[in-house]
């Protein structure tokens, strides 16, 4: 067996050996889901420079979290998992499309693992694909599975330009300046909602938090990109 083939047969046993629940609820939410894009989504035009660099963000907020055992829900082109993973983390992912080799496969509406299993959860652009109504139950199964800390990072369209401070032994600092989009978000066959959108607005999400048992430790939107948001939680 080659390096490769032992690496992938260990990282599966990794995920493994976190406790499963009885998975036929997951099942059956499983069965009422249903895939907004394919594989080949990610192919492509889909990797630009402003998402490459969120996925170096989103790992980081993920490392500076601490802890070494990590679930990535939604795992898009994997680039995120990859770095993380060459940073020495101890990686699992969940997605709903087998196609893309997650570790799991299931729904963030009923994740089938045990209470507390992972020490940090990285949910990046996925729950803007599901109705609002079902984010208290995504968040109480995020609260549920993760051990302190959760990633939560949102579309969150802005026009304008950014603002670049390049100092010596400081990392980049950037200030995005610009218009929220106001108008009203409609279903476009994957995006139910977006954060700022009318009626979507950082409060209405910063109030879900915390009503699910979560303190923001920090938010902010990445360097050069015009269309994240980030909310680093952590469980009270």
């Amino acid at each position: 067996m080659g390096g490769a083939d032992r690496a992938t047969v260990a990282r599966t046993m990794t995920a493994l050996s976190a406790p499963i629940l009885d998975s036929q609820p997951a099942a059956s939410m499983h069965r009422r889901s249903r895939l907004q894009v394919t594989a080949d989504h990610y192919l492509g035009d889909y990797l630009n420079l402003p998402r490459m660099i969120t996925y170096w963000y989103q790992a980081a907020s993920v490392r500076n979290c601490g802890g070494n055992r990590i679930l990535e829900i939604g795992i898009g082109m994997g680039l995120t998992t990859w770095i993380m993973r060459r940073w020495g983390l101890d990686v699992s992912t969940l997605d709903l499309d087998p196609a893309l080799a997650p570790t799991c496969t299931g729904d963030v509406r009923a994740m089938p693992f045990a209470d507390d299993s992972y020490d940090t959860i990285l949910i990046a652009e996925v729950l803007e694909h599901l109705p609002i109504d079902d984010l208290p139950r995504c968040l109480a199964e995020l609260r549920r599975v993760s051990r302190r800390n959760v990633v939560i990072t949102l579309p969150c369209p802005l026009v304008g330009f950014h603002l670049g401070l390049n100092l010596p032994l400081l990392e980049p600092l950037f200030l995005s300046l610009g218009f929220r989009q106001m108008s009203k978000p409609r279903f476009d066959g994957q995006h139910y909602w977006e954060l700022d959108r009318l009626g979507y607005p950082k409060r209405r999400l910063r109030s879900a938090f915390r009503d699910a048992g979560y303190r923001i430790t920090r938010e902010f939107r990445p360097g050069l990109s015009l269309y994240n948001y980030f909310f680093i939680l952590e469980k009270c």
